[in-house]
């Protein structure tokens, strides 16, 4: 029996064996929960820092907008009738009476207007566009032309 006890004994886990063993399982379980959570803020910080660029580039095009609406609004303004006006009469420019002007013909011009109206009307063509037939019939329609047509094959087929 002694040799039965010594054998156990010799298997038998110390105290400190024990100690160190759940300290490594606490170790290794914080290690764990340290990794989780470094993980988990590298995630949120590059998740941050992209939600902050596309901000930074909705305010750019934002910017790039309203330069562009500036832009048209200025190119409206000096291209308004009045201003034209304005700066031809600056340049030296009059206008000019309808009987002062001097119309000159020129022979085998044809004005861009007249020459899409030429005297030859074109045939226009209409586009008619209808959808094969096969197209136009409902669900119910074709399940019977395919009933007809096996019925009708199976007629021939049948002495």
């Amino acid at each position: 029996m002694k040799p039965l006890y010594r054998f156990a004994q010799a298997y038998k886990i110390t105290p400190w064996r024990k100690q160190v063993s759940s300290g490594m399982l606490i170790l290794v379980g914080l290690l764990g929960t340290i990794l989780a959570a470094s993980l988990y803020l590298d995630v949120t910080a590059r998740t941050l820092a992209l939600g902050r660029a596309i901000l930074i580039m909705e305010n750019e095009i934002r910017e790039v907008e309203m330069l562009n609406a500036h832009l048209r609004t200025q190119l409206g303004i000096l291209t308004s009738s009045a201003v034209m006006e304005k700066r031809a009469l600056e340049m030296g420019f009059r206008r000019i009476d309808p009987g002062e002007a001097t119309y000159l013909i020129v022979p085998g011009y044809v004005p861009l207007d007249q020459s899409l109206s030429s005297s030859t009307p074109r045939k226009t063509q209409s586009l008619s566009y209808t959808l094969p037939s096969i197209y136009r019939q409902s669900l119910l329609e074709w399940l019977k032309i395919q009933l007809d047509e096996w019925m009708r094959l199976e007629r021939d087929s049948s002495p």
